[in-house]
């Protein structure tokens, strides 16, 4: 990992400015972006019914998958998971102050039953989750790395699990999706650039060869097509390119977005010339900006 300079943690002792993916997307997508919400101070905090649905879902499913590694497959089908989302999901709407119709409630919690449904099959639970194959490692693993510039990079993975046979680790990173990513998505950089990102300092952090690390995204749609002539699931699985080339390049991508936007002491270099407007293709990276037309014109200062 030449390409970026990660610093030992051992001997880095000062208070740093912790920086993570979302906050790297950002600025990968449209430096604009990342301008308004950090440097002027900008951010809007968009939490909402989706984002408190994506919680309660994580926990659920990373309850199983702890149990099942932790203990075995029967304990982890004791748990009554429909219930341990429906408490997740109304904890997360009442503490984040979430407006929403009791329809939208409902539609939201029928369509996590129908995914807990589709995850706890067996069929399911032993094509992506075999319970003698690997050895659980953590959930909500906490990844803090200093790189430069005064300058932490702070992750949680989701899921760690190590194959017993070949000693590999496979990191998941579980989303939830409407209807799940289109190939578009799957080979847009500023998302799987996450698990790259991921893979790069877990390794760092367990001294981990980057050829022992396998990462994945585990897609979980809330919604299926209607009237669909093919076969559907409510679970993606995929699982990016991620060599060491691949790794590298993010890496150098991660360090320029550092080295830019940071300055030695860790504050923001406020120079609005090095944050252009990218609103990408029919304004693509517009579409759920929080900035669209609030504090932002969308007239390009660079094409994508």
């Amino acid at each position: 990992m030449e390409n970026i300079s990660i610093q030992n943690p051992t001997i880095t002792k000062a208070k740093k400015r912790k920086v993570s993916y979302s906050q790297f997307s950002n600025w990968f997508n449209c430096p604009h972006h990342w301008y308004l919400d950090c440097v002027k101070g900008l951010k809007v905090f968009d939490e909402s019914i989706n984002t408190c649905f994506g919680t309660a879902i994580h926990e659920t499913i990373q309850l199983y998958i702890e149990t099942l590694y932790k203990e075995s497959a029967a304990a982890a089908d004791l748990h009554n998971l429909k219930e341990h989302f429906k408490n997740g999901f109304e904890r997360e709407l009442s503490v984040k102050k979430i407006s929403f119709t009791e329809d939208e409630k409902t539609g939201f919690i029928d369509d996590g039953n129908e995914i807990i449904n589709a995850f706890s099959n067996i069929t399911n639970r032993i094509k992506y989750f075999p319970s003698n194959k690997y050895e659980f490692i953590a959930v909500e693993d906490e990844i803090l790395m200093p790189i430069k510039n005064n300058v932490d990079f702070i992750c949680y993975i989701d899921v760690v699990l190590k194959e017993k046979l070949t000693g590999r680790y496979r990191i998941i990173d579980i989303k939830t999706s409407t209807r799940g990513w289109n190939s578009y998505q799957k080979e847009d950089p500023a998302k799987y650039s996450q698990v790259l990102l991921y893979k790069a300092f877990f390794g760092k952090k367990y001294n981990v060869p980057l050829n022992m690390i396998d990462v994945e995204f585990f897609i979980l749609k809330r919604k299926l097509y209607e009237n669909s002539g093919f076969p559907q699931s409510r679970i993606q699985y995929f699982v990016p390119n991620s060599n060491e080339k691949k790794v590298k390049t993010t890496l150098t991508t991660f360090s320029q977005f550092v080295g830019d936007c940071f300055k030695p002491d860790g504050s923001f270099v406020d120079n609005v010339k090095i944050y252009p407007k990218i609103p990408g293709k029919a304004k693509k990276h517009c579409k759920y900006c929080p900035h669209y037309k609030k504090n932002c014109d969308a007239k390009a200062d660079v094409e994508d």
